[in-house]
């Protein structure tokens, strides 16, 4: 029932958060007396949290148990803290590679942020997508495999609205039509948004003529009045010329540099079955793609992270309904447990351990929170309001603010290697 990496990663002065919702497989974790035990912190309802001083740099034992209403432990498992201090490596070059999670550029930027504030110009962030000074590579609706394959102009690419909307990030994964062709809503930035097909839309760059009507789900219904449009851009890593996957190819057409660090969060793409316990389709796309950063990339080190829990809260069925990919909630909290494991597993085989990390995201992240919410009616005849959630995958603004800090806390951690 409990699910822990073998290490969280703590910073001097940094607030650390770990939800028990994000390590105890329940559909209702608070059925339960959930304690956490340490020489060091603070246990409380829903979570358990340490920020430590400079005195405290060291690795502690922490020990989760679930307790019966008898104070009899159904369940008791232990996870070690490692709190480092931030110091100064000099320059290092380091790309973050994502989904529609990634997109934004949030959580590298946040971990860049924290770790500048104290050592200025040390951080090169590599990357054709960019948010303020640092790049990335984030593309939604991405997954491992898309990321090995020659994913150009096709029956499946995605296309790029540009517009004026009022959307925000409550409105992904929404359902719009234009032409009878249907669209969901991927990626949202100020001036454009980014579809990949609906249902039944299957035809080579087809037109979108002049608007985009709304379908179902998001908050935001008025239609989409399209200045343009134009399909997305391929594999960034792709070689036309050899026809596979060539990071040094990459580095080169892109004037960067030879990358010291890879940071990768994939993928709740591909994610479709609930309870799910196979993830040999991503596998085999993930040891291509490692095996392809470290042949162009000798020294660089990798670090996954896993995924974050949907939102427990009504978020996902406000994107997918009753029926269809992800509308299990739970089904799909669990085949997030098992995948994460699934990564930290991989991390840890001989022929990768000695140059990659796991980091454990689900902990970290307050699902119940930090999704984006509205209030409404408890039933049709009663004014009384409960907060329920209006996405199932995409956090809402503090939501990737608290992904940046424990980038930042990974970032730290990784830099020592």
């Amino acid at each position: 029932m409990i699910s822990l990496a073998k290490y969280y990663y703590l910073v001097v002065g940094d607030k650390f958060e770990l939800f028990y919702r994000g390590v105890i497989r329940s559909h209702n974790p608070y059925q339960y007396y959930m304690k956490a035990t340490c020489d060091k912190g603070y246990t409380y309802n829903r979570y358990y949290t340490f920020t430590p001083n400079e005195n405290d740099i060291g690795s502690y034992k922490l020990t989760i148990s679930i307790y019966d209403d008898l104070g009899n432990v159904i369940e008791s498992k232990d996870t070690t803290l490692i709190v480092n201090e931030v110091k100064d490596y000099g320059k290092k070059n380091i790309l973050c590679i994502g989904d529609s999670i990634t997109t934004n550029g949030m959580w590298p930027y946040g971990g860049y942020q924290k770790y500048s504030s104290v050592f200025p110009d040390r951080l090169n962030f590599i990357g054709k997508m960019k948010k303020e000074e640092i790049g990335y590579e984030g593309y939604g609706g991405w997954q491992w495999k898309t990321f090995t394959s020659n994913y150009n102009k096709s029956q499946t690419s995605s296309v790029w609205v540009n517009c004026k909307h009022r959307l925000s990030d409550a409105d992904q994964h929404s359902v719009w039509k234009s032409l009878d062709n249907e669209w969901i809503l991927e990626t949202i930035l100020e001036d454009k948004l980014k579809f990949k097909r609906g249902e039944g839309n299957n035809k080579v760059n087809p037109d979108l003529g002049d608007k985009l009507i709304h379908v179902k789900h998001g908050i935001n219904t008025e239609d989409i009045i399209i200045d343009s449009f134009e399909y997305s851009e391929g594999n960034p890593f792709f070689n036309p010329s050899t026809n596979e996957v060539d990071f040094k190819y990459y580095r080169e057409v892109n004037n960067f540099k030879e990358l010291d660090y890879c940071f990768i969060m994939l993928t709740w793409n591909g994610q479709y079955m609930p309870y799910n316990k196979d993830f040999s389709v991503h596998e085999e796309n993930m040891k291509i793609m490692i095996s392809k950063i470290k042949e162009a990339n000798p020294k660089c080190k990798i670090g996954l992270l896993g995924i974050q829990l949907p939102c427990p809260n009504g978020g996902v069925t406000a994107c997918y309904g009753a029926n269809g990919y992800y509308h299990d909630w739970y089904g799909e909290t669990i085949t997030a447990f098992n995948y994460d494991e699934f990564l930290e597993e991989f991390c840890n085989r001989d022929e990768y351990k000695d140059y990659m990390m796991y980091f454990d995201t689900k902990a970290q992240f307050d699902s119940e929170y930090n999704y984006y919410t509205k209030d409404e009616p408890v039933n049709s005849r009663s004014d009384i309001t409960e907060r329920i959630g209006v996405n199932g995958l995409h956090p809402s603004h503090n939501g990737y603010l608290q992904l940046g800090d424990m980038f930042y806390r990974c970032l730290v951690e990784m830099l020592k290697h």
